[in-house]
């Protein structure tokens, strides 16, 4: 029983320490068209994002493109009294998927760099650059998987902060 007890409330107490941690979720339009979704680390400014969005690339390339990244807070210049103006950039990994004309599968390393504005109330833009460059597997057959460098293109991205 006792363990029992030790275990729920440790349980708990990760939920909570969970629940507290700001998030955001939006969506974002440039070459990539994607869902997006933020999640603060704990004690710093840095955070994590999750991307899924369909890849425009070339006509007749378009993938669909399940990107992470873990930025870093570099900078938070005092630009206007109201709102919060931040510049980020960071690693990630990036998974994709062509479906018109080669049924290939990606894979590659992904990095980014934004500006973002976070409003008094929750609502928070940004303009990113995510650039990837990895190899891909289709048709039997592997090679460069260059759509990725179609992140080049800024993105821009509205997301609501809970």
């Amino acid at each position: 029983m006792r363990r029992f007890v030790i275990t729920l409330t440790v349980l708990l107490a990760v939920a909570f320490t969970a629940s507290a941690k700001p998030r955001s979720v939006g969506l974002g339009f440039g070459s990539i068209q994607n869902v997006s979704m933020q999640h603060m680390v704990y004690g710093t400014d840095n955070f994590f994002q999750l991307d899924l969005g369909y890849h425009v690339g070339l006509p007749s390339t378009g993938t669909m493109r399940l990107t992470g990244t873990y930025n870093y807070m570099i900078l938070s210049p005092k630009w206007t009294e109201k709102g919060t103006w931040n510049f980020y950039a960071g690693p990630g990994v990036s998974l994709g998927s062509g479906f018109n004309t080669d049924k290939a599968v990606s894979l590659g390393v992904t990095a980014q760099v934004g500006l973002e504005y976070i409003f008094e109330f929750p609502l928070q833009l940004a303009v990113d650059l995510r650039p990837s460059f990895g190899i891909m597997l289709g048709n039997d057959r592997f090679r460069y998987d260059l759509d990725g460098l179609m992140g080049f293109i800024p993105t821009v991205t509205a997301r609501y902060m809970f």
